[in-house]
């Protein structure tokens, strides 16, 4: 039986509803894991605002490593083999490094598991639990986030953010918190510097569940994707609707990140690039050797490089100046970055993983054989978004966002089982 591309958002043929009723009936965790991912720091953080647990570093490890076990144990019968040699030799790299420099971080391993096991989830679902799974989060967030812009101070009397932050050892305890507030470090602009509504909307810049303002604009990111993606099927009152809303989350949050990268996967879902796979592959090389070219027309004789203004701007120039200020154990994993790796996704990688595995990793994903044109399209759009992410930080990555974004990817890449005769 063939399934037209137009039924991927309306009526499924009785085939196909018998097929999605069996998945979805027989597996539904992986939505709730997702969901979990989304929602344990604000609820370690209430706990922690309480007084009924201290939130350290060791608690919300061991809460993610769980969903993470969790997650593996759900999906350990659909682990390739080829998943497990290529596991095995990343693994093996990156321990081997660590023992040569000591500052190589384990964490990157637990990193690069997040995206193979929450996209194994994915393709254990249906697309309809896929869509309750965003809307459950959408709407998660949404009402957080009205709860933060609206009653404020009540929102901090049960989320303090900067005393949970603090606790966790992610912001010094002699970090002086000059605002007062009880928000993250970057939860306000500075006065008149919003991009969205400053008048309305003042210096706050909404975090929501995700208790700070970046991961806030890279979900609203991926939901914005996602009504790109969607945007040919027979329901697209549906597209437009995530489409808005994720813009509506750019605003509460003041994204200027998550603003340009929106309006870059426009472009590409309007070229032929969208279906290429080669540029899945090249787009996150050449955007790094853009940086690293860039970053060598601003070097400070003598000086190390760092954040010469705290905005988007100083930040890809830092990213760039960094790569450039590079020798070639650096970028192997060999050698201890000279200046912190933390506001740069791309140093982070290599000076973890190794440009080499980098790159066989950036192929793995990119040629991946996908089971659709919307896949394919996904794939695409999550490359300028980690593409272009990476440039000013390694946040994307994390489980906050990650799981739900390679969730939808996995769902909607098993659709090839139903586009077959």
């Amino acid at each position: 039986m063939t399934v037209t591309i137009s039924q991927f958002g309306g009526q499924a043929e009785p085939q196909q509803s018998r097929r999605e009723a069996v998945s979805s009936s027989s597996f539904s965790a992986g939505k709730w894991l997702v969901i979990a991912s989304i929602m344990f720091n604000p609820f370690l953080c209430f706990l922690d605002t309480k007084g009924i647990l201290h939130a350290s570093n060791g608690i919300i490890v061991i809460s993610e490593l769980f969903i993470i076990f969790a997650a593996t144990w759900i999906v350990r019968k659909n682990i390739t083999s080829i998943a497990v040699i290529l596991s095995i030799l990343i693994s093996g790299y990156v321990i081997a490094a660590h023992l040569i420099n000591q500052a190589v971080t384990l964490k990157i391993l637990h990193d690069l598991w997040i995206p193979y096991v929450f996209y194994l989830l994915g393709s254990m679902t249906s697309i309809k639990t896929a869509r309750e799974t965003l809307w459950i989060s959408i709407s998660l967030v949404l009402f957080f986030a009205f709860f933060e812009l609206l009653a404020f101070d009540l929102y901090g009397h049960f989320f303090n953010i900067w005393q949970y932050y603090v606790d966790k050892g992610a912001v010094g305890s002699d970090v002086i918190n000059y605002r007062q507030t009880t928000s993250f470090v970057s939860g306000a602009r500075g006065t008149d510097a919003r991009t969205y509504f400053p008048s309305l909307l003042g210096p706050v810049r909404i975090s929501s569940v995700f208790l700070e303002p970046v991961s806030m604009g890279n979900f609203a990111t991926i939901v914005f994707a996602w009504g790109l993606i969607t945007w040919e099927n027979r329901r697209n009152e549906h597209s437009i609707l995530l489409m808005a809303l994720g813009f509506l989350c750019i605003i509460l949050t003041d994204s200027r990140f998550a603003t340009g990268c929106c309006v870059l996967l426009v472009l590409v879902r309007l070229l032929p690039l969208a279906r290429s796979s080669f540029f899945v592959f090249i787009l996150p090389i050449l955007i790094m050797v853009t940086l690293t070219v860039v970053g060598s027309g601003y070097e400070i004789s003598g000086t190390k490089p760092g954040i010469l203004s705290d905005d988007f701007k100083g930040r890809l120039l830092f990213s760039g100046r960094l790569l450039d200020d590079w020798s070639l154990v650096h970028w192997f994993g060999f050698a201890d970055s000279p200046v912190y790796t933390a506001d740069t996704g791309y140093a982070y990688l290599f000076n973890n993983l190794g440009l080499p595995l980098s790159i066989v990793l950036f192929a793995v994903i990119a040629f991946h054989r996908t089971g659709n044109s919307e896949a394919m399209i996904m794939k695409s759009m999550m490359a300028v978004y980690f593409g272009t992410s990476l440039c000013i930080g390694a946040n994307a990555v994390t489980i906050k966002t990650g799981a739900l974004c390679w969730f939808l990817y996995g769902a909607i890449d098993k659709i090839r089982l139903f586009f077959k005769k």
